[in-house]
């Protein structure tokens, strides 16, 4: 944070406090609560801005306090949600659980549906924290069944992360590729091809992993065609090299020279403009290493210019 922000943010805090000890000296109406309490909220904020945790968690608390006076469920919920961010920040995971479980029963009553998805998230990553894995699962399929339903694909990709970045971590490529594979089935029915694309990719790379060859070709096959019909030469290369090394994996050695060439000439179609030198090279040493010469290489890349040469006319 630079320094005219801190003393901008500093300036704030300080009007703000002396505004809330004047409603200390005011009758204790419904407005001067309300007051009270949204003039805590936001001081809460501001500390949180400035990373000064300690002093946003005491007036988050004391906000809490002013809304029970007022049994405002909205604002509680509100509150006690934006402390259990605060708390997952601080990584004091079981306060953290404690006040995004009182929120989500506001939340799950009512039709704020938004607020009951991110607190569905909340509690995804607080219980994983936790160790709590089965539970925190629950949490986060809920959220995904939600922006399913609210065909929300930011919130769908949010969601799935937060299990997708735990079992990454674990190394648990099983779950990773259920995952994944619920992710297409949503992008596929958004007709999110881009996202299809990098999650068809992203199951070949797991099937290799698990040993699923058969499977890997499959999936990036698929791949090779949302860039085919889009006309994404990228994407055709990079589905290209990867089915490449699947056949290679498979130990079917014809198959990969076929694969490995075709992904040597959508190489040099990209490099036209030298900025692709580096994925030529890597496609020429693989087909060099597959028995190609560098003669036999030389004549394709001449007549992949040529044919785009010819191409433009």
């Amino acid at each position: 944070m630079g320094e005219k922000s801190r003393i901008s943010l500093d300036n704030d805090i300080s009007k703000l406090i002396k505004i809330l000890k004047k409603t200390y000296e005011k009758e204790e109406t419904t407005k001067n609560i309300e007051e009270r309490a949204a003039l805590c909220s936001n001081l809460a904020v501001l500390y949180t801005k400035k990373e000064n945790l300690e002093d946003s968690q005491k007036f988050f608390l004391e906000s809490i306090q002013e809304y029970e006076k007022l049994h405002d469920d909205f604002k509680l919920a509100s509150t006690k949600g934006a402390l259990s961010s605060l708390y997952i920040q601080m990584r004091k995971y079981s306060l953290a659980k404690h006040y995004a479980e009182e929120a989500y029963q506001y939340w799950k009553k009512s039709m704020y549906l938004n607020e009951r998805l991110a607190c569905l998230q909340n509690l995804g990553i607080i219980l994983l924290k936790l160790n709590e894995e089965v539970k925190a699962s629950d949490y986060v399929l809920e959220a995904m069944k939600m922006a399913i339903q609210l065909q929300d694909e930011d919130q769908f990709a949010q969601s799935i992360h937060i299990l997708l970045n735990y079992f990454e971590n674990k190394k648990r490529y099983d779950m990773l590729l259920e995952l994944k594979k619920k992710a297409l089935e949503f992008w596929e029915q958004m007709n999110l091809e881009e996202r299809q694309f990098k999650t068809l990719i992203d199951l070949g790379v797991l099937s290799q992993i698990l040993e699923g060859f058969d499977i890997a070709v499959i999936n990036f096959k698929k791949a090779f065609n949302i860039g085919y019909k889009s006309g994404n030469i990228e994407q055709m290369f990079l589905a290209e090299g990867f089915l490449a090394e699947s056949f290679l994996n498979k130990k079917d050695i014809e198959k990969a020279k076929y694969a490995y060439l075709q992904a040597f000439k959508l190489a040099v179609y990209l490099n036209i403009n030298g900025n692709h030198q580096n994925d030529v090279n890597l496609m020429r040493i693989a087909l060099l290493s597959l028995g190609f010469t560098v003669e036999e290489l030389l004549k394709e890349a001449e007549d992949t210019l040529k044919e785009i040469k010819e191409g433009k006319k």
